[in-house]
C-alpha cells in the first residue's frame, strides 16, 4: 500500500506544479495586462468631396448716376435701384448672378466682402453692404438633383460728393465659398 501512497502524492505533488506554472503564467498575464504599456484604438475618417465652382452668369451693374449730391446708389438682388443722394438716369442697372456647381446637396457658407470700383485714375468708390437672395443666409444648400444653386447679388455703391469724379467704372466683387 505504500506504493500506492507514494503515487498519489506524487500525482498530487504534479498536480501542485501544474496549479503553481498555471498561477505563475496567469500572473505574467495579469502584469502584462495592468502594466505601464498601455494602447489604445483610434478610428480615421475622411470625407472627399469635389470641389465648389462660381461662376458669374450677370454683371452686378448701377447704371447711369448723375451726381449732383453725396449718397448711396443701391442695387438690391431682386435688380430694383434705389437713392439716397444722387440723381439717377432710369436704364442700365441689373442685380449681379453667381452661379455655384458641386457635390449634390453640398452645403457651403457663401461670404461676399466689401470691394471697389475705379476710374482710369484709380480713384476708388466703395461698393458695400452686399445681399443675396438666400434670405441673408450666408449658408446655402446645392440642389439635391443637380449640384446647382443659382445667387443674385445686390450691392450698394457709395457716391462721395468731394472725390467722386465722372466717368465709366469698373471692378470685381468677390464670392468666398468654404465648405
Amino acid at each position: 500500500m505504500m506504493h500506492y501512497k507514494s503515487v498519489g502524492i506524487l500525482a498530487l505533488g504534479a498536480l501542485g506544479v501544474l496549479i503553481s506554472n498555471a498561477l505563475a503564467v496567469d500572473n505574467v498575464k495579469t502584469k502584462m495586462k495592468y502594466g505601464a504599456e498601455r494602447s489604445a484604438i483610434g478610428q480615421i475618417k475622411a470625407t472627399i468631396v469635389a470641389p465648389v465652382s462660381a461662376t458669374s452668369s450677370n454683371d452686378l451693374r448701377f447704371g447711369m448716376i448723375v451726381k449732383n449730391n453725396a449718397g448711396d446708389v443701391t442695387v438690391d438682388e431682386e435688380g430694383n435701384r434705389t437713392t439716397t443722394g444722387p440723381g439717377l438716369a432710369t436704364s442700365g442697372y441689373s442685380a449681379g448672378s453667381i452661379q455655384l456647381r458641386g457635390p449634390r446637396a453640398q452645403a457651403v457658407s457663401v461670404d461676399i466682402p466689401e470691394a471697389h470700383i475705379y476710374n482710369n485714375d484709380d480713384n476708388t468708390v466703395n461698393v458695400h453692404s452686399f445681399t443675396t437672395n438666400q434670405d441673408n443666409s450666408k449658408l446655402i444648400t446645392l440642389d439635391a438633383q443637380n449640384g446647382k444653386a443659382d445667387i443674385d447679388v445686390g450691392a450698394s455703391l457709395n457716391i462721395s460728393d468731394t472725390d467722386t469724379q465722372g466717368g465709366a467704372r469698373m471692378g470685381v466683387y468677390r464670392v468666398q465659398t468654404s465648405y
